[in-house]
């Protein structure tokens, strides 16, 4: 019956991802130095927030959520993440519900990094340089589109080499995330507040302290205030998604209990020290209270707000009061960009593994399974995932579809939930696959798993996550027809899995058989 059951024996996935390789998977799917935008929203929303201490905050609830992952990885180890594991614990409907969301969340959030590319980098640079006319052509939304068309073919490239040759390009991609933030800060800590004072007097139009005055006269704070911090925690938490990303390659990782381990706490850590690191030089250089008033006109509308960064005064824009070297400035922005691309290379990675996942357990189309015999590559999931990518690149830019993906977040944390709920059960529900998992799954506090403990924990965090993401200083007021669309892809999951499941019925291969134990290696 196996053999009618399964598309084969084997995935024909090879484990050729070290720990580190998959370490930097998780930190580039966070994209670090990506709070050189947040940073700003963040102070928008929370008047009075203090970043660097919410980035120290966010570090040990994030490893609490990524032991959580680590430990259930490591019971059923196989691409997929926790589609396997719900799919096998809870019901495999579910398990394809929570991750289609995903599938389209990730895909989503790649096009909105595409002009992230164009208008926050690549412009701002020919701009620096007096290059007005080529930045404007650059932002444009042809433009845009043109470029992220290069770059999804690009990095479908890269991933039909195998799991490698993406390390290998994720690697060199931090390397220079790296080496451009160690240059911000240097430079940021060689000018000084004051060097940067008088720049941004001598360049902007605005002036300094007229700026903080104004932000203070109009309601702003003037200080950091610890509930605004505790509410911005929240903020800084949802930068830190995707810490555990490497448990839907899992099937790909060599030594995957401990490898998922160092992977995901490790990226916790070295994301957090990055984003703190970046937010408190940004606080020495250009002073905290100067951003938190900043944003605040900005967010405001306030008439004193002239600078023209129209999208909102983001680090990048503002570090070109802090030098006059135009060398140094697109040096930096260049490094910068390097983000973007690392994390939209990851969830074009990401959402491959997805799709194959759901490919082997036959509940879309077998074909989309095949791998590529030299580079052992899910080549035909890759073909449909650029195919999907450039098709949300053009609604993100032409059409007010992305919008309905305003509570993402909201969405992911009912994923989280889902996942941490077939935590508690599996001990229970699928006894025949715990008491053969490694003992590390299998320990317990007295009579409970700690895999239970962990999951509780998850929910608890999830909760708060989810409702912070939908709060009244987060989002306004909460959108009917954004709120329907969320739940909207869930139940489209529902109804692509049933129909998959009465195909199979019909051709005499039921779906639920599929499902009765873990995919092969």
């Amino acid at each position: 019956m196996e053999k009618d059951v399964l598309v084969r024996k084997s995935s024909g996935l090879v484990r050729n991802i070290s720990a580190r390789d998959a370490l930097i998977l998780n930190v580039m799917f966070m994209a670090p130095t990506a709070i050189f935008v947040y940073g700003i929203w963040a102070s928008v929303i929370y008047p009075g927030v203090d970043l660097p201490m919410t980035a120290l905050l966010a570090i040990p609830l994030s490893i609490i959520v990524g032991l959580f992952y680590a430990i259930y990885s490591a019971a059923m180890p196989r691409s997929g993440g926790d589609y396997v594991w719900v799919s096998r614990v809870i019901h495999p409907a579910i398990g394809f519900m929570i991750k289609f969301l995903i599938f389209m969340v990730l895909l989503s959030v790649a096009g909105s990094y595409v002009p992230w590319l164009t208008q926050y980098a690549l412009a701002p640079i020919l701009s620096f340089n007096g290059l007005t006319e080529a930045a404007a052509f650059v932002a444009s939304n042809e433009f845009t589109f043109f470029a992220a068309i290069i770059i999804y073919l690009a990095f479908a490239a890269i991933v039909s080499r195998g799991s490698k040759a993406t390390s290998v390009a994720l690697w060199i991609l931090f390397a220079l995330i790296f080496i451009g933030l160690i240059v911000y800060i240097a430079t940021m800590l060689s000018i000084g507040q004051q060097g940067f004072i008088a720049n941004f007097n001598a360049k902007s139009g605005m002036n300094y302290e007229k700026t903080m005055k104004a932000a203070l006269d109009t309601g702003y704070p003037g200080k950091f205030l610890a509930d605004a911090t505790l509410l911005g925690l929240v903020f800084t938490f949802i930068n830190f998604l995707g810490f555990n990303s490497s448990i839907y390659a899992a099937g790909e990782i060599k030594g995957v209990q401990k490898s998922q381990l160092i992977a995901i706490i490790g990226a916790v850590i070295i994301f957090g020290l990055i984003t703190w690191a970046a937010y408190q030089v940004t606080y020495y250089g250009m002073g905290g209270m100067f951003i938190g008033s900043l944003s605040y006109l900005f967010a405001t509308g306030d008439p004193g707000y002239t600078l023209p960064f129209t999208a909102g005064p983001f680090f990048g824009f503002l570090f070109q009061y802090a030098t006059n070297n135009a060398a140094l400035y697109t040096f930096v922005m260049i490094c910068w960009s390097a983000m973007i691309l690392g994390a939209i290379l990851t969830y074009i990675a990401i959402t491959v593994r997805l799709v194959f996942a759901w490919s082997f357990d036959r509940v879309v189309p077998t074909a989309l399974s095949k791998i590529d015999s030299r580079f052992n590559s899910p080549y035909m999931a890759l073909i449909v995932v650029t195919i999907v990518a450039i098709i949300l690149q053009a609604a993100w830019i032409w059409t007010p579809l992305i919008q309905y993906f305003a509570y993402a977040v909201f969405g992911w944390m009912i994923v989280q939930i889902i996942a941490a709920i077939s935590g508690i059960v599996f001990p229970y529900r699928r006894k025949d696959i715990f008491e053969k998992a490694p003992s590390i799954v299998r320990a317990r506090v007295g009579p409970v798993p700690v895999l239970a403990i962990l999951s509780v924990l998850t929910i608890i965090i999830s909760l708060w996550l989810a409702y912070g993401s939908m709060s009244p200083a987060l989002i306004g007021t909460i959108n009917p027809a954004t709120m329907t669309f969320t739940f909207g892809l869930f139940i489209l999951a529902l109804v692509i899995y049933g129909i998959s499941a009465a195909y199979h019925r019909k051709v005499g291969l039921p779906l639920d058989l599929t499902f009765k134990e873990i995919p092969p290696e």
